[in-house]
């Protein structure tokens, strides 16, 4: 009989769960599996479809990088030997850290330079203000920009600049003038 040399695929890894995050990586563990040699960690954007594979190697933890702030991917691995590739595990979950603020530049003027920070929640998503709190960057709760997120003048009640999209955070760029709906050099870098 020949000692080492197993004739059977890796059991499905158990215990794949996050450990930690930070605004653009996630790291994972899993639970070792008997007769595995290596292992492939896959990411999913809907958890439905097209899981890639973003590690494959030994170790039984991986960091996955260059992802979006404040957003939730879905993951399952799966473990592999010269036999073949297990069953994969379970699908979890895993997020990126959320942004304690934003440092917003740009605008078709060039006229936004400010540090935006959380304050509070505000129709249910969080609400970032500068630091006098004339300009916020919240969600709308009605009206024609309803749960967009919009660059708000508090002083005169005003929308000044608005996200096409609907999402959990506010985008990083893509933003529109409210007036004309043309497109703006605005950038928000999470900070």
């Amino acid at each position: 009989m020949l000692m080492g040399c197993s004739k059977e695929k890796p059991e499905t890894p158990t215990g794949l769960a996050q450990t930690d995050c930070d605004l653009y990586s996630i790291t994972f563990e899993w639970d070792a599996s008997e007769d595995a040699e290596n292992y492939s960690l896959y990411r999913s954007a809907d958890g439905i479809a097209d899981f890639e594979s973003i590690y494959d190697g030994p170790k039984t933890s991986a960091t996955d990088t260059d992802l979006s702030y404040a957003t939730t991917y879905y993951y399952k691995v799966s473990a592999k030997n010269k036999v073949g590739e297990s069953t994969p595990s379970l699908t979890v979950t895993g997020s990126t850290a959320i942004p304690d603020g934003f440092e917003v530049t740009g605008s078709p003027y060039g006229n936004i330079d400010e540090t935006f920070n959380y304050v509070e929640e505000y129709n249910g998503k969080p609400s970032y203000h500068t630091d006098y709190g004339i300009l916020r960057i919240i969600t709308m709760s009605s009206g024609e920009w309803e749960d967009h997120w919009v660059i708000y003048d508090n002083i005169d009640s005003n929308v000044l600049y608005y996200h096409p999209d609907i999402t959990d955070y506010p985008s990083p760029t893509g933003w529109l003038k409210r007036y004309d709906d043309s497109e703006t050099d605005i950038v928000l870098t999470p900070k």
